[in-house]
């Protein structure tokens, strides 16, 4: 990415896409590299750190008021973690929902009689869960590389008992931190996607800029409209990678697709932290 190119995004509304989890050290980067960002928060998503202790430069938005689920909506999320760990091996998001369209179907079955409003907010909690259980999952991934890289650093506490000064091989030098900070299981990349637009697409304006720390993202968005499909490059120069989407092409079919419409004109942009 070119000076001009960094100077002109600069100006430009930075939003952190399509993650709700933000590490310290992407934190870093970004506020380094942008004037403001905006978190998007599901509701009952919230971090420990208060208004006060948070960084003037980043911005909350939740999803409108009408989006946001019952007050018991953190006991069905106790709920599915429950279900997840007693059913290793099945999918972390929600069971039974890999297909949208299959679960439209059956939901619009179940639930012919309700109006308008009363399936909006079924389909408001759907997305905050797969909002909520993939924000734990890249935390979880992130704590681990942390901890992780802790260790690899420390000196062996055998060092001494052997009367080595210093060990060559460290007994956790060999196993690998994950490849991409954090990641987005190819399977569920749609599910995210579509959530994340369902509930905060108003917040997005056209000029916006989509920040995002994971590469399949750009692949996803390349792929969708056509821009053929997206390599990572490594280095320094790639600290900021960006792919400009067209406007998207009339199609009937594509009406309800809150992806295509949501990505359609937007810069996509991957931060390597």
């Amino acid at each position: 990415m070119t000076t001009g190119d960094r100077k002109e995004m600069q100006h430009r509304k930075a939003i952190l896409f399509p993650h709700s989890y933000l590490p310290k050290t992407a934190e870093e980067r970004l506020v380094s590299s942008f004037e403001t960002l905006t978190i998007c928060k599901p509701w009952y998503m919230e971090d420990a750190a208060t208004a006060e202790d948070r960084n003037a430069r980043i911005d909350i938005v939740h999803p409108p008021e009408e989006l946001k689920p019952p007050n018991d909506f953190m006991k069905l999320l106790a709920e599915y973690r429950l279900w997840m760990s007693q059913n290793r091996g099945y999918t972390p998001l929600l069971p039974g929902m890999g297909e949208d369209a299959a679960w439209e179907i059956r939901h619009t079955l179940r639930h012919g009689g309700k109006d308008a409003r009363e399936l909006a907010q079924e389909h408001a909690i759907k997305w905050h869960l797969i909002l909520h259980l993939e924000r734990e999952l890249e935390e979880n991934q992130t704590s681990a590389d942390e901890m992780l890289l802790r260790v690899k650093a420390e000196r062996s506490p055998l060092a001494e008992a052997i009367g080595e000064e210093t060990s060559p091989n460290g007994l956790f030098d060999d196993l690998p931190l994950s490849d991409s900070h954090p990641s987005i299981e190819e399977r569920h990349l749609r599910q995210v996607l579509s959530a994340w637009f369902s509930l905060f697409g108003r917040s997005v304006l056209k000029d916006s800029i989509l920040l995002t720390m994971t590469p399949s993202v750009l692949s996803f968005g390349a792929e969708l409209f056509g821009n053929g499909s997206f390599e990572p490059s490594s280095g320094e120069s790639a600290s900021l990678q960006r792919i400009d989407l067209p406007a998207s092409r009339p199609d009937p079919s594509m009406d309800k697709d809150p992806i295509r419409a949501g990505l359609s004109e937007k810069t996509l942009v991957l931060v390597t932290v």
